[in-house]
């Protein structure tokens, strides 16, 4: 144990809880289960190996939570050969370690390989309402690779079992069927549900965005702020994208109106949605004078901002045949300074 102390304290080892030492660290099973907590947030891998050696000297890896912690930990860190191995290890019926792998690879966005784990958890034990923990994990996975038809198997799961009314499970769902270009899947659960938040709200707003329904989209919001939900900054930011992208800039002025009457300030993804949208339509001059505007409003740009304005400015330079002198450094500030140029007055 003192090895283990030793380690960790001449180390350093920053938590959120302040520098672990002597004093306040624990030899029981749930003090080990936080310091791998711990690695596996910052990814340390060879600190976490080691931790893992004492561990089975002293026999504490024998544990399930450790166990269940050190494969989250192996996961976290791209290991997932290291993580399979002590996931076999701790037996099927405990629920702990599907939780451990699956949750842990959608986290860290191998989305594949939480499905995959999830197919072999219902192949072996079956899905039960024990393991309703494994389920916004696996939906958020299914969301990201369009996997519609696990995700349709699930929903069927959380109706069976009468768990459409868990708010995180709910907002699962919504985000899962909007990232697979089910909108109004998503827009009957999110109408079905008791309690409807903002974080649901934006995941059904931003996937009538996606399919090129804005308006369908300001209606929804609109209808509940009726009802007291109140968008945020992210709502309206979504709103504005929609509309830019179908080019109808007296609405997306409209809503910039509306979104600074219900004391929601522009942020800088706003002014960013409405170049992209003047970009896409091939409204240049209106996209540089917009991004005036953002500077004089005392927004600095994005790299996202820039990234929009790059084919804006390869168009006005071809059109003006702007040339770069030999000796200017290839940079893109001096890029974006020789192009945005005669339009915004850059010195």
């Amino acid at each position: 144990m003192h090895g283990l102390l030793r380690s960790t304290t001449l180390l350093g080892i920053p938590t959120r809880y302040g520098i672990i030492n002597r004093r306040s660290f624990r030899s029981e099973p749930e003090s080990y289960a936080e310091l791998i907590d711990i690695y596996a947030r910052d990814r340390a891998l060879h600190l976490g190996k080691k931790l893992h050696a004492h561990l089975i000297t002293n026999g504490h890896a024998r544990f399930n939570v450790i166990a269940s912690n050190l494969v989250s930990l192996y996961a976290c860190c791209g290991q997932l050969s290291h993580a399979r191995k002590l996931f076999d290890k701790i037996p099927t019926t405990n629920v702990r370690r599907w939780i451990a792998l699956i949750g842990t690879c959608a986290r860290c966005g191998l989305y594949d390989h939480a499905i995959a784990v999830f197919s072999e958890m219902q192949t072996i034990q079956g899905l039960t309402p024990n393991y309703v923990f494994v389920i916004p994990s696996v939906l958020k996975a299914c969301g990201h690779v369009g996997d519609r038809i696990t995700g349709e198997k699930i929903h069927g799961f959380i109706l069976k079992c009468s768990f459409e009314f868990d708010s995180f499970v709910s907002s699962s769902l919504i985000v899962m069927y909007s990232k697979c270009a089910k909108v109004q899947d998503a827009r009957k659960v999110f109408d079905g549900m008791a309690v409807k938040d903002t974080v649901t709200l934006n995941a059904v707003v931003a996937g009538y965005v996606q399919q090129g329904a804005a308006n369908e989209a300001l209606g929804l919001v609109e209808s509940m702020k009726l009802i007291g939900l109140k968008p945020n900054v992210v709502t309206w930011n979504s709103l504005i994208s929609g509309f830019s992208q179908k080019g109808d800039q007296g609405t997306v002025s409209e809503i910039f109106r509306l979104m600074i009457a219900d004391g929601v300030e522009p942020d800088v993804v706003s002014w960013t949605s409405v170049i992209s949208g003047f970009v896409q339509n091939f409204r240049n001059k209106e996209a540089f004078d917009t991004f005036k505007q953002m500077l004089s409003h005392g927004f600095c740009p994005t790299s996202a901002t820039i990234s929009t304005l790059l084919p804006a400015c390869a168009t006005a330079a071809r059109v003006r045949e702007v040339t770069v002198p030999q000796d200017t450094p290839l940079d893109l500030n001096n890029i974006l300074s020789i192009c945005l140029h005669p339009f915004l007055d850059i010195q």
